[in-house]
């Protein structure tokens, strides 16, 4: 019996002293602000504004170190370019991405339950660090009108035209592929319609897009997709609609709005499209397609590989005289990358 008492009282005994080394041994990570990946953290509110100084949407603001990969320190701008995300106290980096467009902050982050509204906001510029452009000029758009707007402040950017892309890709198709895979992207004016007639070019266009590349461009850009997507992009659509229907939700987050008129008009849609395109935008009040179900396709993001066309029926400078219309450009071109 006695040994039975010694052997509780040391059990007893053991435990206390567990106990009390785990208590003194405590995990240090825990007490700094730049290594706590437990908490507690704290909302902080920022604004992220554009080239121009306009409030930005769909801008991907994050920590530059946060305590863990936990999607709670990184989030997405408003149509009023704010953004909310958590942080851990003390002085913190914030990153503002969206395309080739970036910027830092350095701010003090307080313990207060309700939030850190930093006054100071996030001023976009380009960084070429992140990706080069090229403007491919052709006859019937000019993108690079949209590209140089004010509101926009795209004005880092290569350019050359349609004919020297023509000439070039008859001569060595290699070499060109290795020219435009210098790009991170790669706008294409609309020439007119003779595109259907250039499908080395065009099937060019889809292995750059294939290893990677992003291409965006108008109109008669259709035909060099009817090349990358044979079969595709063959069945007109018609419709009376006089409004676009945003129905991607990111999109329509970002502009804050989801439906607007439209007066420019509307360019040879299709609506048999690649059974994995995006459709960003319909022509409100339309009967669509299986691939586009919610109406005639508007703006469409077809994928290859790893890379991605941007297609829109319309020409893109179109839009420039409705300020609330460039918003939909701009997307495309901050989210390009």
């Amino acid at each position: 019996m006695k040994n039975k008492y010694r052997i509780l009282f040391f059990g007893i005994l053991m435990l206390c002293v567990l106990l009390a080394y785990m208590g003194c041994t405590k995990d240090e990570t825990t007490t700094g602000p730049t290594n706590n990946t437990n908490g507690p953290y704290y909302p902080v509110t920022v604004t992220v504004l554009g080239p121009s100084g306009a409030p930005q949407g769909g801008v991907t603001v994050t920590l530059q170190n946060p305590p863990s990969a936990d999607s709670i320190f990184s989030a997405i701008t408003n149509s009023l370019g704010i953004a909310t995300l958590q942080a851990p106290t003390g002085a913190q980096v914030i990153i503002a991405t969206i395309g080739v467009f970036q910027s830092t902050i350095t701010i003090n982050v307080s313990a207060s339950t309700t939030g850190n509204i930093i006054s100071a906001p996030i001023k976009l510029v380009q960084n070429t660090a992140l990706g080069k452009t090229l403007v491919i000029f052709a006859g019937c758009e000019n993108i690079e009108e949209v590209l140089a707007d004010t509101s926009i402040g795209y004005t880092k950017f290569d350019t050359t035209n349609i004919d020297y892309m023509r000439a070039r890709v008859e001569q060595d198709s290699v070499a060109l592929l290795t020219y435009l895979k210098q790009y991170t992207i790669v706008f294409s004016d609309c020439n007119c319609g003779d595109e259907d007639g250039y499908p080395k070019l065009a099937r060019l266009y889809g292995r750059y897009v294939q290893q990677g590349g992003n291409i965006y461009g108008g109109h008669f850009n259709y035909m060099n997709l009817q090349y990358i997507f044979p079969g595709y992009y063959t069945t007109p659509g018609s419709g009376y609609g006089d409004s676009l229907k945003i129905i991607n939700t990111n999109l329509s987050t970002a502009l804050g709005y989801s439906v607007i008129y439209w007066s420019t008009g509307w360019y040879s849609p299709y609506t048999n499209l690649p059974a994995n395109s995006i459709v960003y935008a319909v022509e409100s009040g339309t009967t669509g397609s299986t691939s586009s179900p919610q109406g005639i396709p508007i703006i469409i993001e077809n994928h290859v590989g790893t890379g991605k066309y941007v297609y829109t029926t319309y020409h893109n400078q179109d839009i420039l005289s409705t300020p609330r219309l460039v918003g939909i450009v701009r997307y495309f071109l901050y989210n390009m990358k």
